[in-house]
């Protein structure tokens, strides 16, 4: 199966952010014109996820890759960390920082990010505080970070307050998304790596929508050609959301549906595991068009449309889905004023029309939500 490029491109008159993102199968083990182009001769430094130097008879893909670099330089120096949430910690980040300045890089010198949404996200703010910034490349291997956290520049860590709220805006100069990766992960990780994948649908495209919900099975049974097209379908519109957008100012704000609710949620859960960032994405878009039903912005039948999906991929579609973790509505308020979408000590949220037409709630009524919670959990 042919590779395609979808071309990444922000309309800022100041410089040219644009880069590529390349989509297909074996692209790790045949990467030579792509890795030609942007580390020739550099220092690298490959941040990965253990995982993959632990198992290596199950991670052909990233040995291949590190000899694949060895070709262009006599400089790789490996950074392994744990993919999971609690590795986003400032404590962690410092390490990545004094270890990387131990290998006497200069600002020539580029990351590798190579993992999950979390090793993506750390690597590339670490990338842009080092010596000022330096550059950096983004191998996401799993679903949601193919299709979300690797596209758009975002990164950062977590804080005691609420996830993702130390970080910067940094481009990568490229994303190789290689879909044989996907096989390797747990069934789980999957499935919840398709919530951001529906939430593209959901945003701007109710055909998008449609082609999951009838395909879903195929997709979950790995049909390379079926998971190709999702995964640029999802680039293709999160690029177009975000060209006039970098620093989500606007409309880049829409491509959080369901996010509010879904970090308020991971926290609750403290990032042991008893729930993951998809999973709690799901249950955050299905109360998000609760909400729109509440507030008689979409219909029931849109509501039910988005559950019954979301059911069919058994992903938890409501609080009473996670018992196990203890939510208030107090606490989930409280939890809200700390989301980044807020301006001006008012409440924002992303809301429904319909499916494929989401849009920007600001100044949201306190007693509205907290109604709302009292009836949800």
């Amino acid at each position: 199966m042919k590779s395609e490029i979808i071309n990444v491109s922000f309309n800022n008159k100041l410089s040219d952010l644009s880069y590529p993102i390349f989509v297909g199968t074996d692209l790790l083990s045949n990467c030579t014109i792509i890795l030609n182009e942007f580390i020739q001769n550099r220092k690298i430094i490959l941040i990965h996820d253990n995982v993959f130097s632990l198992k290596k008879g199950k991670n052909k893909n990233f040995f291949a890759f590190v000899n694949s670099i060895k070709k262009f330089t006599t400089s790789v120096n490996l950074i392994g960390i744990s993919g999971g949430d609690k590795t986003k910690h400032i404590n962690q980040l410092n390490l990545i920082l004094e270890k990387s300045l131990s290998f006497e890089i200069d600002r020539d010198s580029i990351i590798i990010a190579f993992g999950g949404g979390v090793i993506g996200d750390i690597a590339g703010f670490a990338a842009s505080i080092l010596l000022r910034g330096i550059n950096y490349i983004q191998i996401p291997t799993t679903l949601l970070s193919q299709v979300d956290s690797s596209v758009g520049g975002k990164t950062g860590i977590n804080s005691s307050r609420g996830k993702n709220l130390i970080g910067s805006f940094h481009q990568p100069l490229a994303v190789i998304a290689d879909i044989n990766m996907l096989k390797s992960l747990p069934k789980r990780e999957f499935v919840a790596g398709l919530v951001e994948v529906i939430k593209y649908g959901l945003i701007k495209d109710s055909n998008f929508f449609d082609y999951i919900d009838t395909h879903y099975k195929e997709i979950l049974d790995y049909e390379e050609e079926k998971l190709k097209k999702i995964i640029c379908k999802s680039c293709k519109i999160k690029s177009e959301i975000i060209k006039n957008d970098e620093k989500e100012s606007g409309q880049r704000a829409l491509l959080n549906l369901g996010h509010t609710f879904g970090h308020a949620i991971e926290s609750f859960g403290k990032y042991n595991g008893k729930i993951i960032h998809g999973e709690a994405v799901s249950i955050g878009i299905c109360l998000a068009f609760k909400l729109s039903k509440k507030m008689n912005f979409c219909s029931q039948d849109e509501v039910e449309k988005v559950v019954s999906l979301f059911k069919k991929l058994t992903l938890p579609t409501s609080l009473e889905d996670i018992k196990s973790i203890s939510i208030t509505t107090l606490k989930m308020l409280e939890k809200f004023k700390f989301d980044k979408k807020n301006k001006n000590n008012q409440l924002t949220f992303i809301l429904n029309k319909k499916i494929g037409e989401s849009f920007i709630k600001k100044n949201m009524d306190v007693n509205i939500l907290t109604n709302f919670l009292n009836d949800e959990i």
